[in-house]
């Protein structure tokens, strides 16, 4: 069974450009380690990202790295601007995370429509 989180895409400290950071202990329960590859796959309004790298269509590929927050390790996956801006992701909009093992599927939250890939 899947869990949902919703999120808003937000301005970096620099720059104009719209980030992504998904961090937390809950990246590591769904498969998400520290030195992962994971492949990123856009299709039907929707980013998915995958730690099963063996897909012949992914379209980007980023890194599981670790962050220390508060003097302690972080897990952190970030969706970098030119990744989120070629998917026609803006800095304010609001999505939805699909959590399932291996596997976070980002869809945009639209006012008057929801695309849904799950």
């Amino acid at each position: 069974m899947s869990e949902f989180k919703e999120m808003i895409i937000k301005r970096p400290r620099v720059g104009v450009l719209p980030t992504l950071d998904l961090q937390g202990k809950w990246l590591e329960t769904l498969g998400f380690i520290v030195g992962a590859s994971v492949s990123v796959v856009y299709r039907d309004s929707c980013l998915t990202l995958s730690t099963n790298t063996t897909a012949l269509d992914n379209y980007s590929m980023l890194q599981v790295t670790s962050r220390l927050m508060r003097g302690r390790p972080r897990t952190l996956l970030t969706l970098n601007a030119f990744l989120l801006k070629r998917y026609g992701f803006n800095v304010g909009d609001k999505v939805v995370l699909q959590l399932m093992p291996n596997t976070i599927q980002i869809t945009k939250i639209n006012l008057y429509t929801t695309a849904q890939c799950f």
